[in-house]
């Protein structure tokens, strides 16, 4: 239940065209804790308003906004930002849901979330994307590009349909889950939409500040930062280190939070000359919000990489390298440094 003085928390809840989000969002609706006011916007592709009428019937203490005939994922769209603004100004939600149109690219409404405005009045949440596991079979899907920006977008991944799908299917979407990059904070398996509402509330950053005691435990929450001497000495809040040794390897890898900015041409400069900075690279990636977009950059058997991404939790980055080569990772920390352009102080 949030106060009169505290934000509203919104989830966004995501999927492809026919992968059972409106069927999701009853069962949610229908678990919301009793005496909780919710609000919902869905927004269908078509002019003809269906998935609203359905939520609507939901039950008592929820409120449902409807935008038909239209995308609300584009920044530019003064659709959901008109919603939203009335939403706030009337009686106030204890959560909103927004589901929106299977073809949207729904990083757009990430976007809006967090501009200076709506931030005041909305508290982004965990996002849950459902998709089916018989779609890895079909080009149509893992060749889509909305299909593809609504799971590198998810922090919870649901695998709905399971009882649909063969065995042989399920794994395979069990091992394409486990080898997403960055990781997703859960996967569920689940039939008809159903998943615990309390993966609405989880924690995006369970570790975020070396300051901070670890929010509510996961299976990637990160071990304890080691200081390192080097420019981040400078910066107030240095983001969360996580470094690893196995497998005739080792990876150290940082967390910064989503508001934090990078340059871009810093950040291609440090990935084009990383095997110069560290011997024995095997492996670098990262997702960063720069000036210009969120990108995600590979480094890969000496050549590197960058593309736009839909990822919008944080900016993280991880190299990994021979364990038997000298490492000395306050060189790479001083890059990041210097190629921060604001964010990390503002905590």
């Amino acid at each position: 239940m949030t106060s009169s003085n505290s934000r509203i928390p919104v989830n966004l809840v995501s999927g492809f065209l026919g992968v059972g989000k409106t069927t999701a969002m009853m069962r949610l609706l229908a678990d919301k804790p009793a005496g909780e006011y919710w609000a919902v916007i869905v927004n269908e592709f078509g002019e003809v308003g269906i998935d609203g009428a359905t939520l609507s019937s939901a039950g008592e203490g929820l409120q449902v906004a409807e935008v038909p005939g239209g995308c609300i994922c584009c920044t530019t769209s003064p659709m959901l930002r008109t919603t939203l603004t009335k939403l706030a100004r009337g009686r106030r939600p204890d959560r909103l849901l927004i589901e929106p149109s299977g073809l949207g690219h729904p990083a757009g409404i990430i976007d809006l979330l967090r501009d200076p405005f709506l931030s005041k009045v909305y508290a982004t949440q965990a996002v849950v994307t459902l998709i089916d596991a018989r779609h890895l079979d079909d080009s149509r899907y893992t060749s889509h590009e909305t299909w593809r920006d609504q799971i590198e977008l998810a922090d919870v991944l649901v695998l709905n349909k399971i009882d649909l799908a063969d065995v042989e299917q399920i794994e395979r979407a069990r091992r394409f889950a486990a080898a997403l990059y960055p990781p997703k904070l859960a996967v569920i398996e689940a039939r008809q939409g159903v998943f615990d509402v309390a993966l609405l509330d989880l924690a995006l950053q369970p570790s975020r500040w070396p300051e901070a005691a670890p929010a509510t435990p996961s299976a990637h929450a990160l071990a304890p930062r080691r200081p390192v001497a080097s420019a981040a000495a400078a910066v107030k809040y240095w983001p969360q280190r996580n470094m690893q040794t196995s497998l005739g390897s080792e990876s150290c890898g940082w967390i910064f939070p989503a508001e934090t900015q990078f340059f871009s041409a810093a950040l291609a400069a440090l990935f084009d000359e990383a095997v110069m900075l560290l011997p024995g690279l095997t492996r670098a990636k990262g997702v960063f919000n720069t000036e210009r977009d969120w990108y995600r950059l590979d480094w890969v058997d000496g050549y590197s990489g960058a593309a736009v991404s839909a990822y919008r939790r944080d900016s993280r980055v991880e190299f990994i390298v021979a364990n038997d080569s000298p490492v000395d990772w306050a060189v790479v920390e001083t890059r990041l440094a210097a190629a921060l352009i604001s964010g990390a102080e503002s905590r």
